[in-house]
């Protein structure tokens, strides 16, 4: 099993061959150095995933000195099962809130839950507009002048309000459902059933 560690000899990080897995000793494939290598110990950090509103707790599995940031992405372990969630907001161990900060330092990661999300989305028909809210996989993607069909109605997106503020209306320009405030769309047509 060959893996990269840095190497005191090199300076650097360099391919390193296990030699005995009982004492963690690799070989510098570049310089033929020995050093070993422990395995990081894996602790586990207190998670709350919301939802729509409604908040689960949860459990993260995470190495001591893996860096957690606002934003990035982790697999949440609750009693419903396993969710994907991006980082809100850290609560250290001293009780502070920070954006980033490693494993051993953090009491709560606070999430959205990002597997499935809800996408609010405005209907517009001439001077009426309806919102309504599907639920998506957070991975799936919505392109402007793309069409979508709710109930027996055609719409075709006009522009999307990302959650960071920004708003898409050039043709053909898309982002993810787990990205997005709002969806815009117009009436086009209704669907003839058989």
């Amino acid at each position: 099993m060959k893996q990269f560690f840095y190497c005191e000899i090199c300076g650097e990080e360099t391919r390193h061959k296990l030699i005995k897995e009982k004492n963690h000793l690799y070989m510098c494939e570049e310089c033929g150095n020995y050093a070993t290598f422990p395995p990081e110990k894996e602790i586990i950090v207190n998670a709350i995933v919301s939802f729509e509103g409604e908040s689960e707790k949860g459990k993260i599995r995470l190495k001591e000195s893996e860096k957690v940031e606002k934003g990035d992405e982790l697999i949440v372990e609750t009693d419903s099962g396993f969710r994907i969630g991006e980082v809100t907001s850290l609560e250290l161990v001293n009780s502070k809130r920070s954006e980033e900060a490693e494993a051993k330092e953090i009491r709560t990661i606070w999430l959205r839950d990002t597997g499935e999300v809800g996408v609010r989305i405005s209907l517009h028909k001439r001077a009426i507009t309806t919102p309504v809210t599907i639920y998506v996989p957070g991975e799936t993607e919505f392109k402007v002048g793309e069409e979508l069909e709710i109930g027996n109605k055609k719409f075709r997106i006009s522009k999307i309000k990302s959650r960071d503020g920004k708003v898409i209306d050039r043709r053909n320009a898309g982002i993810k459902a787990k990205d997005i405030k709002r969806v815009y769309a117009i009436f086009q047509s209704k669907i003839k059933r058989r």
